[in-house]
């Protein structure tokens, strides 16, 4: 499908998954990949997700996809823009939103819940939240002066500071979001500041070295107003990676051009084990929004051979204490 906005040349393009038997009733999902993402790495979501009443719409992002950061890597394209990066992906949503409202998807009703990678949930959060709280460009001229490798979605976030964000009107808020590896920190510092007041699931791991899980992801989630939905799904040595699917019937074309041609000393845990732990942890969430019900809160367990934990504000809090 394709959807034109004024903000694009050329439609926008989506994919949108559903079952085609009957009407979905549940709400629609959006999807956001983050940066040089690229849909293929996440249909494995659209697939599960489709089969079990979700329809589920992923947003190629011109500009910040995988073909865009291909074109960098090639020297024949220059690195994407604060634009790239923010202001368009927000009205990609907007546009999306707005077809969605106006039925354009066929769907019983108007409501959604946003999923997203890395630059992909923080547009989420973006859309749904509060302005970046005062002090930002202070924030960003300390972080920058001590950049540590080991954050670099301080560099990402910084970016911010290059554009005005365009005016959000959503007056019908998300039902929910769930973030994979999810930044945000130096744009809300403190507790409640992101303003997000619907239930939200993160899903981390331990060996991220793009947005690490205690000096960044732990942050923005404390950044959400609390919501006794909320839940952080933790895995042991799970990346930045993880949650990205290489088909294998491309895999020998992907290893001469694909940007996710990755070290395997980065990708960590078994992926795909870890993609099919989180699908079941996002499943429990979507079923229990409807319900108000809370995923029950474990340490210390272990599935498939993978260790992990789902925790709530307060016993990530005292985590953090000790």
């Amino acid at each position: 499908k394709k959807i034109y906005s004024s903000h694009r040349l050329d439609p926008l393009k989506i994919e949108l998954w559903r079952n085609i038997r009957e009407t979905p009733k549940k709400d629609l999902i959006i999807f956001m990949p983050g940066l040089g993402g690229d849909i293929n790495n996440f249909r494995w979501i659209g697939n599960e997700l489709s089969k079990r009443g979700w329809p589920i719409l992923f947003i190629d992002h011109k500009g910040s996809n995988s073909e865009a950061l291909l074109e960098v890597l090639e020297g024949s394209d220059a690195i994407p823009s604060s634009a790239d990066l923010f202001l368009y992906r927000i009205k990609d949503l907007a546009a999306v939103l707005k077809a969605h409202n106006n039925g354009k998807f066929g769907l019983e009703n108007n409501s959604y819940i946003l999923m997203g990678h890395s630059l992909g949930a923080l547009i989420a959060f973006l859309y749904e939240g509060n302005l970046p709280k005062d002090g930002f460009n202070e924030r960003c001229n300390i972080a920058l002066k001590d950049l540590a490798l080991t954050n670099l979605s301080k560099l990402v976030q910084c970016q911010l500071n290059e554009i005005p964000l365009p005016e959000i009107t959503n007056f019908k808020k998300a039902n929910g979001i769930i973030g994979f590896n999810s930044f945000g920190s130096i744009i809300w510092p403190m507790e409640n500041d992101s303003g997000i007041k619907m239930p939200v699931l993160f899903i981390g791991g331990t060996y991220d070295l793009i947005t690490p899980l205690i000096s960044e992801q732990f942050e923005i989630f404390l950044s959400m107003n609390p919501n006794p939905l909320n839940r952080f799904l933790i895995i042991e040595g799970a990346s930045h990676f993880s949650p990205i699917r290489i088909n294998e019937k491309v895999a020998k074309d992907i290893e001469s051009n694909d940007i996710f041609k990755i070290n395997k000393s980065f990708i960590g845990s078994n992926p795909n084990l870890v993609q099919n732990l989180s699908l079941k942890v996002i499943i429990e969430f979507l079923e229990n929004i409807k319900k108000n019900e809370r995923i029950k809160i474990m340490k210390n367990q272990r599935e498939h051979n993978l260790d992990f934990h789902i925790l709530d504000r307060k016993t990530l809090k005292e985590i953090i204490k000790n």
